[in-house]
């Protein structure tokens, strides 16, 4: 599966210019103009990195960050500003950016970055499982304390079978 990249700029130009720099990559690059579209792209696709325009979004961009880290945590953002704008970028930095980019820029640094935030989702993706491993073992061990080693060992497998099996006896035999 291929990187999803979402460029986010008031200036239709300015993002289209962007892009024909970045297809060489052969990503899947999606537009937006505002925090409606942006909105509506985080929603329904799979974004892995954004670019933000700060330059001609403003404040606005701050706010489609902060939309961004709600609706999709996993997905890096990375701030395209102006040295005039360092407030926005610090801001940004604090709401979760993972990087910000004062033009003008070195395009081949912006896609190293654009990588390295690809790659950084990718890890928090990856250590998701983990957490849930530990949450099925937290649960089974409530399960064996119980008395209920069968659910325990069901739980920790994974075995979702197992356990709607479990349950359908269980409801036959009147217990809930």
């Amino acid at each position: 599966m291929g990187t999803t990249l979402l460029i986010i700029d008031a200036d239709s130009g300015f993002r289209e210019h962007l892009a024909r720099y970045l297809q060489s990559r052969k990503w899947k690059i999606l537009f937006a103009d505002g925090l409606d579209e942006a909105k509506k792209s985080v929603k329904r696709r799979n974004i892995d990195v954004v670019l933000l325009g700060m330059s001609s979004l403003k404040s606005e961009g701050l706010a489609i960050l902060r939309m961004i880290k709600k609706v999709s945590r996993q997905t890096e953002v990375i701030m395209l500003g102006s040295v005039d704008q360092i407030a926005f970028s610090i801001e940004g930095m604090k709401l979760g950016a993972f990087d910000d980019f004062m033009g003008p820029f070195d395009i081949d640094a912006l896609i190293r970055r654009i990588e390295a935030a690809r790659i950084r989702k990718k890890q928090r993706q990856e250590k998701k499982p983990l957490l849930r491993r530990y949450m099925d073992a937290f649960a089974a061990g409530a399960f064996a304390e119980a008395g209920e080693s069968d659910m325990a060992l069901a739980f920790m497998e994974k075995d979702a079978e197992k356990i709607s099996d479990k349950e359908k006896k269980e409801q036959k035999n009147g217990k809930d």
